[in-house]
Parts: C-alpha cells; structure tokens; sequence
C-alpha cells in the first residue's frame, strides 16, 4: 500500500511521492477486465473505467490518494464505495508505474 504524501528534498523543495504505508491491508481483487459493464444514470449509460475491482475491510481509503502493489502490478485507486459492509475499490492498472 502505498499513499501520495507531500515530502521534503534535501534542498528545501516540497514535492509529492509515494510513501509505503507501515500496516499492510487486504485486499480481494477481481478482474472486470473481460466483463463489458453499463451503467444507467440521469446522464445517460456509461462504461466502466476501471479494470479491477478490489474489496476490503479498511474504510479509510480515498479515491487518488493510494496505491495497491501486489508485487507484480501497481493499482491505482480510481474510485472508493464505502457504502456497504465491504468497501468497494475501483483500481485502474498502471503502465511503467505512471
């Protein structure tokens, strides 16, 4: 788990990086790559935006504010529901970690 912090660099300059959180979290992840979902809304339908969907028991998450690394591929949180008992984490793969 990693978060977007705001740090200091040797000269003075404040800049945003990635921090790895101390307390790892566990996440489920399910691959909506394949599934070709709609949603209806006032708007009209839409597409969904993100490739994985994640569910955890920690609801303290914020949507651009984290990432998930699993060793092999890097998530970045797109989207957090913390409606349910579950939170809902909408996670979009990063290329080249970017």
């Amino acid at each position: 788990m990693l978060k977007k912090e705001i740090t200091e660099s040797p000269s003075g300059a404040t800049r945003e990086s990635w921090v790895k959180r101390e307390q790892p979290i566990s996440v489920s992840l399910y691959d909506q790559s394949a599934q070709n979902q709609l949603t209806l809304g006032p708007s009209g339908a839409r597409v969904k935006q993100y490739d994985y969907l994640g569910l955890t028991s920690t609801k303290t998450l914020t949507a651009d504010d984290y990432r998930l690394s699993d060793g092999t591929k890097t998530y970045r949180l797109k989207g957090v529901n913390n409606e349910g008992r579950l939170a809902q984490l909408f996670l979009v793969v990063l290329e080249n970690g970017e």
